[in-house]
This record gives structure tokens, C-alpha cells and sequence, in this order.
């Protein structure tokens, strides 16, 4: 592919959601690399709900956008979603057996894709009742299935304490589905609200924005401010609501905004554009290159103590420049490219079906 190509294939793509998601990647790279420190960062838990809601908005735009696909066409798109959440369960176990201190999002993230799939051919309505439901009972839910596997008595307990420990993880671990699954509830309702609409974008900033600063405002004043990674409706309902708001933000400034806006900062924000389209493969680098890193005893040794800003700033600027190199050649991320092609033109088949017009992750 050409170098011009490549680079059109990039501006062809919803360049605000590119950027949202190329910042989620950063503010999950600086929730995992920078040393804790006594306070919450804005990072701290809203990259992944930011990235979780994303997830949501592609699911949409590969199952038709504003509008459902017709029957006809729905086969196709389920069985290509399914397998892209077969390799994406199966990479993140594979990172997850690397033994290292972080919470990997992939594995959780592609048992949400087969979790939200009737979803996907279904009126809009029930992706929102869904979603209510997840921020309301969902947190409910997590207890009960927490304390159920705490209970030493239990066989439930012992059960995901050995051969359901995945799935324990993927309903009522560090990404419970049965909350998250609200955020990309939320994606999808962005998506069929027709994300390139001007006036989506600006419901998404004035209504998200309101939510979330009523929430956490609110939540303070009640002196039980919300806390990152607690998944509790108020963290539901105020991280969706910011990740909605993020989103309708970015995508009116590089996608809808005058052209001269447009094109300056489709320049500044190549980088991160680019980063954001190759999700899976940085992520994957990123969790690869920390393992290395604790594993070579080049950091000190200790639970977190190999965390640093020396190497956050290393793992970002690498990111970053990979991805900008990369995409002056090629359209697709190289793990991108991989489950594209397993995904939709599953090359073990004779007759290869047109790919489906879609948001590549």
C-alpha cells in the first residue's frame, strides 16, 4: 500500500473516535506505569471506561450505524463479531498468564462484544433499558457474587477461586461485565444516534458534560465522593457520562468543527489518531513491554515499585512514534490486520464475503 493510501485511509476513519480512543490508550499506559500516589488522577479508572464506551460506539458502527442491519446482512456481521471476540478473549488470557500486576482489559472486553450481540440486531430501546438496569442493579449484583466467592464455605467460591476463575473475572472481577456492559450500552446508543451528526456531538458534551459534573459534584457535597475502579452506579452513571462527553467532544473538533479547525488539528493530533486506530496491537506491546521490564530485575524489585515516569514517557513516546511510522505505510495496526482478516475474510473459507463496512478497531 502506498504511502498516500495508508494516510487516506486514516482521514477516511472518524478521526474524533481514533483520538478518543488513541487517549484512552494513554491514560491506561499512565494508570499502569506512573507509581500510585495518595490522590485519583483524572486517568485513574475513566481511560477504561472511556475505552470500554468506545468499544460500545464500534460494535455499533460495524452492526449498521444510525440504522439496524437488515436480517440479511446480520449472520455475517454476528459471526465476524464472535470471532473477533474469540481472539481478543483468547490474547488477553495470553497476557494474563504473564503473571504481571496489571488487570488486563482484553479478555473482559472481548466477552463483552459476545455478551452484547443480541444487542446489537435489537431496537435501540433495549440497549438502554440494558443499560439502566447494568448502572442500577449491576453494582448489586458485583456484591453478591463478590462475597459469594470470598465465603471459604462456599462452592461457588471454590469454584472461581480454580477452573471459573476467568469467568468470575469477566462478571464480577476488575471489569465486571455486569456494569460495563452499561458503557458500551451507552457506545452503542452513540452510534445509532448518528455520531457524525453535529447535533449528537453537541447533546453528547452538553448532556454528558451536565451528568458527570452533577454526579461527581453531588457525590462530594454527600461527602462519598466517587472513587475510581469501585464500580458503583455513581462511577457507572458519571464515567459513562464523561466518556460520552469526551467522545461528542473529540469528534466534533476533528470531524465537524470549520475546515480550518478541522485540518490544524487533524495535524496535532495525528500521533494520537494514529494510536488510536491500532488499539489491540499497543496495548499488547505496552502489558509485553512491562512484563519484560519486571521480569529483567532492571526496576527494583517489589509489587509496583518498577512503575516510573521514566518509563511511562519511554512505553508513550515509542507508542506514539510506532504508530505514526506505521500508518505512513499501512492501513491497519499488525494485530489489527490479523483479527480483520480472521474476523471478516476468514481465509480458511473458499468464497470470501465482502468485508462489512465498518469502524476498524
Amino acid at each position: 500500500m502506498t504511502t498516500t493510501r495508508a494516510l487516506a485511509a486514516l482521514d477516511r476513519r472518524i478521526r474524533g473516535l481514533d483520538a478518543a480512543r488513541g487517549l484512552a490508550l494513554v491514560g491506561m499506559l499512565y494508570a499502569h506505569a506512573i507509581p500510585d500516589g495518595r490522590t485519583e488522577t483524572v486517568f485513574d479508572g475513566r481511560s477504561s471506561i472511556l475505552f470500554a464506551t468506545i468499544a460500545g460506539v464500534s460494535l455499533g458502527l460495524m452492526s449498521g450505524g444510525e440504522h439496524r442491519l437488515p436480517p440479511g446482512r446480520r449472520g455475517r456481521v454476528a459471526v465476524s463479531i464472535t470471532i473477533r471476540a474469540l481472539l481478543l478473549i483468547a490474547l488477553g488470557v495470553g497476557l494474563a498468564l504473564l503473571d504481571t500486576p496489571l488487570a488486563i482489559i482484553l479478555d473482559t472486553y472481548g466477552f463483552l462484544f459476545l455478551v452484547m450481540l443480541p444487542l446489537l440486531f435489537l431496537p435501540w430501546s433495549v440497549a438502554a433499558l440494558v443499560g439502566v438496569l447494568a448502572v442500577i442493579l449491576g453494582p448489586l449484583a458485583v456484591d453478591a457474587l463478590m462475597r459469594l466467592h470470598d465465603d471459604p464455605s462456599s462452592t461457588f467460591g471454590a469454584a472461581t477461586r480454580d477452573w471459573a476463575y476467568f469467568p468470575y473475572e469477566w462478571l464480577a472481577g476488575h471489569y465486571p461485565a455486569l456494569v460495563w456492559i452499561a458503557y458500551l450500552a451507552i457506545g452503542l446508543l452513540i452510534a445509532r444516534a448518528g455520531m457524525r451528526r453535529t447535533r449528537t456531538q453537541i447533546v453528547l458534551v452538553a448532556v454528558g458534560g451536565a451528568t458527570a459534573i452533577l454526579v461527581y459534584a453531588g457525590a462530594a457535597v454527600l461527602g462519598d465522593p466517587v472513587r475510581e475502579h469501585t464500580n458503583t452506579t455513581a462511577e457507572a452513571l458519571a464515567g459513562g457520562a464523561l466518556a460520552a462527553a469526551v467522545i461528542g467532544l473529540l469528534v466534533w473538533l476533528l470531524d465537524s468543527a470549520p475546515a480550518g479547525m478541522r485540518t490544524v488539528l487533524g495535524r496535532v493530533t495525528y500521533p494520537l489518531r494514529a494510536a488510536g486506530s491500532m488499539p489491540v496491537t499497543l496495548y499488547t506491546a505496552q502489558v509485553v513491554a512491562i512484563a519484560l521490564v519486571i521480569a529483567s530485575g532492571i526496576a527494583p524489585a517489589g509489587f509496583l515499585a518498577w512503575q516510573s515516569v521514566p518509563l511511562f514517557v519511554t512505553l508513550l513516546l515509542a507508542s506514539l512514534a510506532f504508530a505514526s511510522l506505521w500508518h505512513i505505510l499501512f492501513e491497519q495496526g499488525p494485530l489489527e490486520w490479523i483479527i480483520a482478516r480472521l474476523s471478516r475474510q476468514r481465509p480458511w473459507r473458499r468464497e470470501r464475503p465482502t468485508p462489512t463496512p465498518a469502524e476498524p478497531e
